[in-house]
């Protein structure tokens, strides 16, 4: 029962904001293209979300979202307004080991990516993160 109510609770951000489902759907897609190194997420894509954000974010997703197949606790999303230090998209995993995860990318194309993807697990969580040089976006 838990499990299923965290599971209904909405996007949450670091300042306690929630943003409705809508609007999450409306980003979701380009969250997702962001963490799985496709294309990067430029800053004004948050705006609804997070005005005036400065370029982190925390969000948990409102309903089921993977990324390349796999289950995703929350997203960490940093994304320098100056555009010099590029951006970090980041997916924590839910339910699977470092092992798990890295087959998994290992099975997605490399081909095309924007960034340089990775998997590890700096502490009990499993992170999936594509980090940009340059974002060339605003």
């Amino acid at each position: 029962m838990k499990a299923l109510l965290l599971a209904a609770m909405p996007v949450v951000l670091m300042d306690g904001h929630a943003p409705d489902l809508d609007q999450w759907s409306r980003i979701e897609p380009a969250i997702a293209a962001a963490v799985e190194c496709r294309q990067t997420l430029p800053m004004h894509a948050l705006d609804d979300i997070a005005p005036n954000a400065p370029g982190s974010w925390l969000l948990a997703p409102a309903r089921s979202f993977t990324v390349f197949g796999l289950p995703v606790k929350r997203i960490e999303l940093f994304i320098d307004p100056d555009g010099e230090l590029g951006a970090s998209y980041t997916a924590v995993i839910e339910k699977r080991s470092l092992e798990q995860v890295r087959k998994q990318l290992k099975l997605a194309s490399q081909r095309g990516r924007i960034g340089q993807l990775s998997a590890d697990q700096p502490s009990a969580e499993v992170q999936v993160s594509c980090v940009v040089a340059t974002t060339g976006q605003g």
